[in-house]
């Protein structure tokens, strides 16, 4: 498993991810959802009440997180993004409208407007790439690197950090999720036919959560959880993710941060593997 690739003194990760897509969320799969009132209305909860709310949890635990926000929100929601700067979370890059990019050079072109925006509505440029909808187009790990990007957080097949390899020998490091860690997975409701997905319980979500970190902190893994505000900034669901938050940090050698903190010290720990690996070669 991963232990191996922890410095001293940590057991495992556990990262706090918000995706803030607040009204993209709803036009990127249907543009004219656009002209719904409510729906622009929904996914301006993120703004408005999500993002402050979780903002104020973290606070109070100590942790940072890393922000995915597409380039239209930090256009739409300026004010709100710089605050998530100014309290030191990490942001990273999500598109621009949510969006899927078809081809590498919508790739491309996407990843340049959102910098652009990023760098000049809030001084920062994003080391990090998650597609939206994790729907990853045909580019390529080598493309990422040649963008800028120093880590990937996209796919999901691994319980822990590991290498991806470009074509050039240079390494990027991967932050696996899973569907099971992200709250829409588990909270959002749909009316759509042709079945509406019922809301779970928030005990319910804990305890799942609660038992799959508890494997993966015996294995030496590590788990990338991905908050909604519009779905995770509730008053009751922001209880819970605290009440994890608060379990996770009461058990020695969990390494809690941005995902960006997370792949730079796996990155060490797998490239100092792989060196050890090649010296004991005969």
């Amino acid at each position: 498993m991963g232990s191996s690739i922890w410095p001293d003194g940590i057991k495992c990760a556990v990262a706090f991810t918000i995706d803030v897509d607040a009204e993209t969320f709803w036009f990127s799969r249907r543009m004219d959802s656009m002209f719904s009132v409510n729906l622009m209305a929904e996914g301006g909860y993120d703004p408005n009440v999500g993002v402050p709310r979780l903002l104020a949890m973290l606070d109070r635990q100590g942790v940072k997180s890393t922000f995915f926000i597409p380039g239209w929100v930090i256009e739409q929601h300026t004010a709100i993004c710089r605050e998530i700067v100014r309290r030191g979370h990490e942001v990273g890059y999500h598109g621009y409208l949510h969006e899927k990019a078809w081809f590498l050079e919508q790739e491309r072109e996407l990843v340049a407007k959102s910098k652009k925006i990023m760098k000049e509505l809030l001084g920062v440029v994003p080391k990090g790439h998650r597609a939206p909808e994790a729907d990853l187009s045909q580019t390529t790990i080598d493309a990422l690197v040649e963008m800028g990007f120093e880590y990937s957080t996209n796919m999901m097949d691994r319980d822990c950090p590991y290498l991806h390899k470009t074509s050039k020998g240079d390494f990027i490091p991967e932050l696996p999720f899973n569907w099971l860690y992200d709250d829409s997975s588990h909270f959002f409701f749909t009316i759509q036919e042709p079945s509406r997905r019922p809301i779970a319980p928030c005990s319910a979500v804990k305890e799942i959560w609660l038992e799959e970190f508890e494997g993966i902190y015996q294995e030496g893994g590590s788990i990338c959880f991905i908050l909604h505000p519009m779905i995770s900034g509730r008053v009751s669901r922001v209880k819970m993710i605290e009440e994890i938050i608060a379990h996770i940090k009461n058990q020695p050698g969990v390494l809690i941060g941005t995902v960006g903190e997370i792949c730079r010290v796996a990155k060490e720990g797998l490239l100092r593997n792989l060196n050890d690996a090649q010296e004991a070669r005969p």
